[in-house]
C-alpha cells in the first residue's frame, strides 16, 4: 500500500495540472492559439533554467566510482541507438520520427524517480538518485535536441544542424550551467532563488498547456504508436534493465535508482520541445499523458516484483 501511495502522489499533481488546462480551454478562459503560444514561451523562457540548475549544482567529481551512473548512461545510449535504428524504418513521417525516438528514452526522473527512490531508501537513496539525474537529464535534453532537429524537415548540412543545436534554449542553458559550475564563485541567493523558481514553473505550465490542447479523438487514431512505446518504455526496457543489473549484482539502492530512471513515464518537457522544434506535438503530449497514467499501475507492480525477488 505504501508503494501505491508513493506512485499515486507522483502522478496526481500531473493529473491536476492537466485537468486545470482542460478546464481553462473548455471554459473559454484560454484559447488554443494562446496555449500554443504559451507553450513556445515556456520552452524558450523557462526550460533553459532547468538545464542550468541541473548542471550548476552537480559535483562532477562525484562520478568517479559511481558504476551505476555509468551503467545508466550506457543503457540510455543503447536505447537511443536502438530507437534511432528501428523507428525510421517503420515510421515514414519525419515529424513523428523524432517524437517517437524521444519518447522511447526520455523519462521524468526529476519529478517522479527521485521521490520514488526517497520513499523506499530515504535520504541516502535521494542523494544517489540526484547524482544520476544530474548526468542523465542533460543527456536526455541534448539527444532530444539533436533528434528533433534532424527530423525537423528536409535535409540540412552538418554545419547547419550543429548551429541549430547550439542555438537551442536547452543547450544554451546547459552551457551556461557548466560555465557557472566551473567559476570560482557561488551564485548569491538573490539570483539562485529566482532561477530555481523559474525552473520550477516549467513543468506545471507545460502540463497545463498540454491539458488544454489534448484531443481524445487524436489519441484514438494514435493507439498503435501509443501502445507500442508505452509497453516498451514501462515494461520491456525496465525488464531488460532488471535482468542486466541482477547479473551485475548492484547493491539494492543503486539497483532501484537505475530502475526508476528507466521505468518512469515520458518527461513532460518532451511536449513543448516537440512543438517548438517542428515535431508532432500532439503525439508527444499524448505520450506524456498515457505513460504517466499507465505508470501508476506498472510501477506499483514492478516494486512488488522487485521486493519479492529480493532485489530491493
Amino acid at each position: 500500500m505504501d508503494n501505491l501511495i508513493v506512485a499515486t502522489n507522483a502522478v496526481v499533481p500531473f493529473i491536476v495540472y492537466l485537468f486545470a488546462g482542460f478546464i481553462c480551454a473548455k471554459s473559454g478562459l484560454a484559447k488554443e492559439e494562446f496555449l500554443r503560444t504559451l507553450n513556445g514561451f515556456v520552452f524558450k523562457a523557462f526550460f533553459p533554467f532547468i538545464m542550468f540548475n541541473n548542471l550548476y549544482d552537480v559535483d562532477f567529481s562525484s562520478l568517479g566510482g559511481s558504476v551505476y551512473v555509468l551503467f545508466a548512461v550506457a543503457m540510455t545510449v543503447a536505447v537511443i541507438l536502438s530507437a534511432a535504428l528501428i523507428v525510421p524504418r517503420v515510421v515514414k513521417d519525419d515529424s513523428r520520427r523524432g517524437v517517437i525516438i524521444q519518447a522511447s528514452f526520455r523519462s521524468n526522473t526529476i519529478l517522479y524517480a527521485i521521490p520514488l527512490v526517497e520513499s523506499v531508501f530515504g535520504e541516502a537513496g535521494a542523494v544517489k538518485a540526484s547524482i544520476l539525474v544530474a548526468f542523465i537529464v542533460p543527456l536526455y535534453n541534448i539527444v532530444s535536441v539533436v533528434v528533433l532537429e534532424k527530423y525537423r524537415g528536409g535535409r540540412v548540412s552538418a554545419a547547419k544542424l550543429a548551429t541549430n543545436i547550439l542555438k537551442n534554449p536547452l543547450i544554451i542553458g546547459a552551457i551556461a550551467g557548466i560555465i557557472f559550475n566551473e567559476l570560482p564563485i557561488t551564485m548569491p541567493s538573490c539570483l539562485a532563488t529566482p532561477v530555481s523558481a523559474m525552473a520550477g514553473m516549467a513543468t506545471p505550465l507545460s502540463l497545463i498547456v498540454l491539458g488544454g490542447t489534448l484531443k481524445l479523438s487524436s489519441m484514438r487514431s494514435n493507439i498503435k504508436p501509443l501502445a507500442v512505446v508505452t509497453f516498451t518504455k514501462l515494461i520491456a526496457v525496465p525488464a531488460i534493465c532488471v535482468i542486466l543489473m541482477s547479473m551485475l549484482h548492484f547493491e539494492a539502492v543503486e539497483f532501484f535508482v537505475v530502475f526508476c530512471t528507466f521505468a518512469t513515464p515520458v518527461a513532460a518537457a518532451s511536449y513543448p520541445m516537440a512543438q517548438s522544434m517542428g515535431g508532432d506535438a500532439r503525439l508527444a503530449g499524448e505520450y506524456v499523458v498515457v505513460t504517466t497514467l499507465t505508470s501508476l499501475l506498472t510501477i506499483f507492480v514492478w516494486i512488488l516484483v522487485l521486493k519479492n525477488l529480493c532485489l530491493i
